[in-house]
């Protein structure tokens, strides 16, 4: 049976069974709302958010040591004081607790496309759940959840891509200055904004090769489709029926399916037009292959009418001029991966650099930190994808970073 107690954030230590702050939720700089604290660090993090008071359940962790049973000779449990958490430590274990998000993510946004398919309720409630948790992992760390949206195939485009929106959404957001509750709005628009794809028939959506015009108009109606199965249901608010309708629209007015232009196009929609194209053209599709992102930001800057110019130069800060995932040449000639921003100098990324034979194989490679004061190469150019692509670092060096056998000597953000 649940027995919660309140107490001091002070007095949170290991083996305690962590219920949930005495606060808002999305200031929690945990991506679960109860868990059983087995690590110093996470006492350090709860001391740290800014919270007084905090909940624990005694009947599935331990208790706080009051002054009267040392006094009658009850022995208190030894607990070690929390260790401060170094910037490193905190981002690899954010890594971690991002990819756990992202696996969760995946099996709900699946099912979510699976039951629109079969014209079943949208669970509203459960969307904002895992938007909130979304939420709260970009703002402990958004390099950690940015990394993690670039593992994705090319035939999990569909449910992947809605979660990489909801993630780029909320962090655009934070950048652009927006509070929690506007941020968590703009997440669940980027989340849902691509569900009327469930009702496309998936030998056009997944067509290898290139569309006739019959099915890119089919293509285009998942727009109208996507708003008129969300307004079925009650609990859905109208900032995400208006993304879901016009995040195709153009600020010159060409785009679909209402030719809005300029300030007619809501807010919310003009971010989502950015981020839902920046995702698709650095993704592997069925029918292409991935651009590089900072080759994409590039291509995306000189399209003239297409973007609202101001959110899309935020998005470019939220990002970074070399977003993670893209391939750069080196002053020392060597090719590397950018795996972290570092957002005191966007021109200064961690990379990891590769050695490689004049037959493009990597021989060796290091992570490096290109701000620090003592590194002396810097970036010369934008490398493009092929070379990275034929060898598929970009995934392997991503996932190994994940996974902690690049995690040695990695700069901290």
């Amino acid at each position: 049976m649940t027995q919660l107690k309140k107490i001091s954030v002070n007095e949170l230590a290991v083996g305690m069974y962590f219920s949930g702050f005495d606060g808002p939720w999305i200031e929690n700089p945990f991506w679960r709302s109860k868990f059983l604290i087995e690590h110093a660090a996470d006492v350090s993090r709860a001391r740290s958010a800014g919270f007084e008071f905090c909940w624990i359940d005694i009947s599935l962790g331990r208790d706080v040591i009051a002054a009267s049973q040392v006094e009658e000779g009850v022995e208190p449990v030894a607990v070690a004081p929390a260790a401060p958490i170094t910037p490193e430590e905190e981002y690899r274990q954010e890594l971690g607790e991002a990819l756990r998000l992202y696996e969760s993510a995946k099996e709900s946004t699946q099912l979510m496309f699976k039951q629109a398919r079969l014209g079943k309720t949208l669970d509203v409630e459960r969307c904002q759940d895992l938007v909130e948790e979304i939420a709260a992992s970009v703002t402990r760390n958004s390099n950690a959840l940015l990394s993690i949206i670039r593992l994705k195939r090319a035939d999990e485009y569909t449910y992947l891509h809605s979660i990489a929106v909801c993630t780029m959404m909320v962090a655009l957001a934070r950048t652009l200055g927006m509070d929690n509750t506007a941020c968590k709005e703009a997440g669940l628009a980027g989340y849902l904004h691509d569900v009327g794809k469930a009702f496309i028939p998936l030998e056009v959506l997944n067509k290898p090769g290139k569309l006739t015009d019959q099915e890119f108009r089919i293509i285009q109606r998942h727009p109208v489709l996507g708003y008129e199965y969300l307004s079925g249901f009650a609990g859905v608010p109208d900032y995400v029926l208006d993304v879901c309708l016009h995040h195709h629209e153009k600020i010159d007015g060409s785009g679909y399916p209402g030719r809005q232009q300029g300030n007619q196009i809501d807010l919310y929609s003009r971010m989502a037009a950015v981020c839902d194209v920046y995702d698709a053209i650095t993704s592997d599709r069925s029918y292409k292959t991935a651009w590089d992102p900072a080759e994409s930001l590039a291509r995306m800057a000189s399209w003239n009418g297409h973007f609202d110019r101001p959110i899309f130069l935020t998005f470019v800060k939220t990002l970074g001029i070399y977003p993670i995932g893209s391939i750069v040449k080196l002053r020392s000639g060597r090719t590397a991966l950018v795996i972290r921003q570092n957002h005191k100098d966007l021109t200064k990324p961690v990379v990891k650099a590769f050695t490689t034979t004049l037959s493009i194989e990597a021989l060796e490679s290091e992570i490096i930190d290109l701000s620090s004061p003592d590194q002396e190469d810097v970036i010369s150019e934008r490398s493009g994808q092929d070379w990275i692509r034929s060898n598929g670092l970009v995934l392997d060096s991503l996932k190994a970073l994940v996974e902690g056998s690049d995690s040695a000597g990695v700069p901290a953000p």
